[in-house]
């Protein structure tokens, strides 16, 4: 037996809508004055029935179900809700509040997850993937640009859900009409650095997340972040909602520069500045603040192979050693935040989800999925472990040119004990050398990270995930796909995650048509070719 997860005391509705409750009884005044049914203070009992014959039944899998069962009845296809979504929105001139309101409350029962993001921390505060939804609300300010955005992206999530009747052609139209805005915006230097136009920005790059295919749009508006935040004023007020926003910019910025494996498009001392005044903290906040230098090495190792001969070996040694570094940073943090909480961040359980590739089910390539702590955990770790598969893949490759280009097998130390490799490399990142680790030992731990990403998935595709599940596993899955895709010996793995999308499971969504990151051409010893 085992109560409904949360401990909060307020009423059943204020508790969904994660707002506060004064406790009232029987009814509160919080939904007495917003119009809507109180639902009481009774709490669930929820009985685990595992037996011998059924040993994967677990209380998380039983409190998973029914959240996601609460969910789907949340979200059933309802006529009126669309249709007060275009009435408020033809009033948003008069009355953006009243729009941008209703449409976070949309957003919330469609994008966002519906389970708490963390035992301790309010859910506006509590992840910094998509804090700033919340803090749409805080804008006051009427701007066509965020307001269409909005609309757009609402109208994106009827759709992709199937809870209205929003067509992808109505989406793509209000999206093009909130780009048209958005450069006029842009080009008002009235209008180019309020926060409602940084507001659009980031609802328009999710949006396309959902309705774009492909990245161009994506990469453009990172460029324009990029540039709208080197000729901001450093002496602009940094409001609570600018904080949340500026948090998702650098997520978007940092993924394009980790993709394209080309140097921050942000000078790093533009963002530190802005993240020290800004006073942002939080898991993830931490990881992007961490691995802010990554893009900058992954340019040199892509930079390797049109090396001369004579210098291949030394400098290959120097973005080898930087590389390992960083990763040991990365772990390090890992490993810190692991030790932080006494309850388990995460851990195993039987998986319930079916893949095509697994052609005989009593052998799946992933019999077990992890189940995490909470979203907040979940995806710092997940991007820490997609992170430090895209470095191992690196230095596998860096490994790979090398014996290629002198024509002979050469042992991972020989290569990192090089001349002045112990100086450079590791000249502005923390760390160890990595001496002492072979090859096998780095291909090893890449294909576990890269691995232990995919035994992730099925956690982000749950239905009270909303979305956003999907969404946060963008860059992850980019990342493991060019592993198994650059390294032989995966060929189960790179079939696993290519149909990803076809996989079925109870109380899941998968199949949703998202936005991809392009794949690398090719790995750096066949760059040449």
């Amino acid at each position: 037996m085992v109560g409904v997860a949360g401990k909060s005391k307020a009423c059943n509705t204020c508790r969904i809508r994660r707002v506060k409750c004064d406790m009232r009884r029987p009814c509160c005044l919080k939904c007495i004055n917003s119009k809507r049914p109180c639902g009481g203070y009774s709490r669930d009992v929820v009985f685990v029935n595992r037996t011998p014959t059924a040993p994967e039944i677990t209380a998380p899998l039983v409190l998973s179900e029914l959240r996601a069962q609460q969910h789907t009845k949340d979200i059933r296809p309802n006529p009126r809700i669309e249709a007060d979504l275009h009435y408020l929105f033809a009033e948003s001139p008069h009355n953006s509040h009243q729009f941008r309101k209703y449409a976070v409350e949309l957003l919330e029962a469609t994008y966002l997850p519906t389970r708490p993001v963390s035992s301790s921390s309010r859910p506006e505060i509590g992840e910094g993937s998509f804090s700033w939804v919340y803090r749409l609300t805080d804008l006051a300010g009427p701007s066509k640009s965020l307001d269409t955005s909005l609309f757009a992206f609402c109208l994106a999530q009827l759709h992709v859900t199937s809870t209205g009747n929003a067509s992808l052609y109505q989406c793509l139209d209000q999206y093009n009409t909130a780009l048209q805005h958005l450069y006029s915006d842009l080009d008002n230097p009235e209008m180019r650095f309020r926060e409602e136009t940084l507001a659009a920005i980031i609802v328009l790059s999710t949006c396309e997340l959902f309705v774009c295919p492909a990245e161009n749009g994506w990469s453009v508006h990172a460029h324009g972040i990029a540039e709208i935040l080197r000729l901001r004023d450093p002496e602009m007020a940094s409001t609570p909602a600018w904080r949340h926003l500026f948090s998702r910019m650098r997520i978007v910025c940092t993924l394009e520069a980790l993709t394209k494996r080309q140097a921050q498009i942000l000078e790093n001392d533009i963002w530190r500045q802005i993240v020290t005044e800004s006073g942002i903290s939080g898991a993830l906040d931490e990881v992007y603040q961490m691995i802010a230098d990554v893009p900058a090495i992954l340019e040199q190792a892509a930079a390797l192979p049109s090396t001369m001969d004579q210098l291949i070996l030394q400098e290959s040694a120097v973005v080898a050693q930087s590389i390992l570094a960083m990763v040991k940073h990365v772990e390090s943090w890992h490993d810190r935040f692991w030790k932080a909480s006494r309850a388990p961040r995460a851990w195993s359980v039987p998986s319930s989800a079916v893949n095509p590739a697994d052609v005989n089910l009593s052998d799946k390539i992933f019999p077990f999925c992890f189940e995490f702590e909470s979203v907040s955990v979940a995806v710092p770790v997940v991007m820490c472990w997609s992170v430090a598969a895209q470095l191992y893949s690196n230095v596998i490759q860096i490994h790979n040119l090398v014996q290629a280009r002198l024509g002979s097998r050469m042992i991972l130390d020989h290569l990192l004990a090089q001349p002045d490799a112990n100086d450079i490399g590791s000249a502005n990142v923390p760390g160890s050398s990595g001496q002492g680790r072979s090859i096998q030992d780095i291909q090893s731990e890449g294909t576990k990270m890269a691995r232990d990403v995919c035994q992730s998935l099925e956690y982000f595709h749950r239905v009270e995930m909303g979305t956003y599940g999907g969404h946060a596993t963008t860059y992850p899955c980019w990342s493991v796909r060019q592993y198994f895709r650059l390294h032989p010996g995966h060929e189960r793995e790179r079939a696993w995650i290519q149909n990803m999308h076809k996989m079925e499971g109870p109380n899941t969504r998968w199949g949703l048509s998202m936005m991809t990151f392009p794949d690398i051409a090719n790995s750096l010893d066949h760059a040449e070719q």
